[in-house]
């Protein structure tokens, strides 16, 4: 993919976005701490985790569920999360991803924490370095909805799995208030509905341009597809398609399916129109058949 341009198109689109995102209070983001000095990214993927159990209670406990197995962390960013697993009783971890500089971030960090059994490789989970049936379990968190080809993971993650082994996935879909992902400089809820692609990149770069990562924050949002700017950082999963990947991959029996509201007093139901706009997190667990 071709390295994204660091320079924006003003606009009266780009410029009303950024007048109205004065209005709004950005989300607490861990790109934003880690240029003010006040927390790693490393750090802060590490007290998220600590809340990860949330999506799956009542139903399953995943802190029960890592006890004593061998774990595949997809996407494990600075390996935060791959450490807080490794530390809360699973018996070997190995985190992915695709940046290398993530990786080098997560070795450091498991590290400082002594964190024991653990590996950090760079991978694409779509052709993964590892022997058929590896892991007793796979664990997705916030990733899903940044797979560009999700059903050959899927696939993928199958074979890794040994048998009976499960698959924890949990994702904002993309009509979620902040679904374009971009909180760390746009703070206007919806902000992918009420304005265009091109505007939300050009927008994007030019409040980028203002910090001390613009081009880290810029190359890891967009790219160059078919000659034209896109936000790549996303595939833009709906609940809706979701679903259809789930129902359509044949590979796992679904153990928990649920929809997490924005808001615990606003009752979800897996049909109700709304939800797409409404749904924090979209949860599920799956077991190899």
């Amino acid at each position: 993919m071709a390295q994204m341009k660091l320079e924006y198109r003003s606009s009266i689109g780009v410029e009303s976005l950024i007048a109205l995102n004065r209005c709004f209070k950005r989300p607490i983001h861990p790109f934003n701490l880690e240029d003010e000095g006040k927390e790693t990214f490393a750090e802060w993927e590490f007290e998220q985790s600590k809340r990860l159990n949330s999506y799956y209670l009542p139903e399953i406990d995943l802190l029960k569920e890592i006890q004593g197995k061998t774990i595949l962390d997809i996407g494990a960013g600075s390996g935060g999360k791959t450490t807080f697993y490794a530390l809360s009783g699973a018996k070997r971890l190995t985190g992915i991803d695709t940046e290398e500089r993530f990786i080098m971030q997560a070795r450091d960090f498991a590290s400082s924490k002594n964190a024991k059994d653990i590996d950090f490789i760079v991978a694409n989970a779509e052709t993964m370095p590892f022997q058929n049936a590896s892991f007793d379990m796979c664990v997705m968190n916030d990733v899903f909805e940044h797979l560009s080809k999700p059903e050959v993971v899927l696939k993928e993650v199958n074979r890794v799995l040994k048998p009976h082994g499960k698959v924890f996935i949990n994702s904002p879909p993309y009509f979620h208030p902040y679904g374009a992902h971009l909180t760390d400089l746009i703070g206007i809820p919806y902000v992918h509905l009420l304005f265009p692609e091109p505007v939300l990149i050009n927008a994007y770069k030019k409040l980028a341009s203002e910090t001390k990562s613009a081009e880290e924050r810029i190359n890891l949002r967009f790219g160059i597809v078919d000659n034209r700017e896109q936000i790549t950082y996303i595939n833009k999963m709906t609940i809706a398609r979701f679903e259809e990947i789930i129902r359509n991959q044949g590979r796992f029996k679904t153990i928990l399916y649920k929809l997490i509201p924005l808001k615990k007093q606003v009752g979800l139901s897996l049909k109700t129109p709304f939800r797409e706009l409404f749904t924090k997190m979209v949860v599920y667990v799956g077991e190899k058949n």
